[in-house]
C-alpha cells in the first residue's frame, strides 16, 4: 500500500485515497460508538470529494457489527448524501469475518438497492480493488 494517500484515521479505521481510482476506508476492530462513526464517514465524504471520485472500498474484515440505529443512518442519512454530492456509485466491500458483521453490511446494501448504487461484496481485498478498477 505505499502508493495510496493517508487521508484520516480515527478509532474505528483509517481512510487512503488509491491513486487507481477510489478511496479505501480500513476498519479497526474498535467497539463503535456513533459518533467515531459518523466522523470516519464525514471524513469519508470528504475524500470521495476531494479526490473526485465516486468509488469506495471498504475493508470491513475485523470491523464490529453496525447497531441498527447506525445501519438507518447509513441508509437515510449518509448514502444519500454521498450519492448527492460525490455521484457515489461503487462500494466494494471487503466482508467481516464474524458473521454479525457480514449480516449488518448486506443489510445496509439491502436498505439502500432503491438507489444507483453498485455494492459488491468480496472475501479478498484484492478482488475488490481489482473490480473498482475495472468498474
Amino acid at each position: 500500500m505505499s502508493s495510496v494517500l493517508f487521508y484520516y484515521r480515527n478509532p474505528l479505521g483509517s481512510i487512503f485515497y488509491d491513486p487507481a481510482g477510489f478511496v479505501v476506508l480500513s476498519w479497526t476492530d474498535a467497539l463503535i460508538t456513533s459518533a467515531e462513526l459518523q466522523s470516519l464517514y464525514s471524513h469519508t465524504l470528504q475524500a470521495l470529494r476531494h479526490h473526485s471520485t465516486c468509488k469506495l472500498l471498504t475493508n470491513q474484515a475485523v470491523r464490529q457489527p453496525l447497531s441498527t440505529d447506525e445501519q438507518r443512518w447509513l441508509i437515510e442519512q449518509w448514502i444519500p448524501q454521498a450519492i448527492a454530492e460525490c455521484a457515489y456509485s461503487h462500494c466494494a466491500i471487503v466482508e467481516s469475518t464474524q458473521a454479525d458483521g457480514n449480516l449488518a453490511a448486506r443489510a445496509v446494501g439491502s436498505g439502500v438497492a432503491h438507489h444507483p448504487l453498485d455494492f459488491r461484496y468480496f472475501e479478498h481485498e484484492s478482488e475488490a480493488r481489482q473490480w473498482l478498477q475495472t468498474a
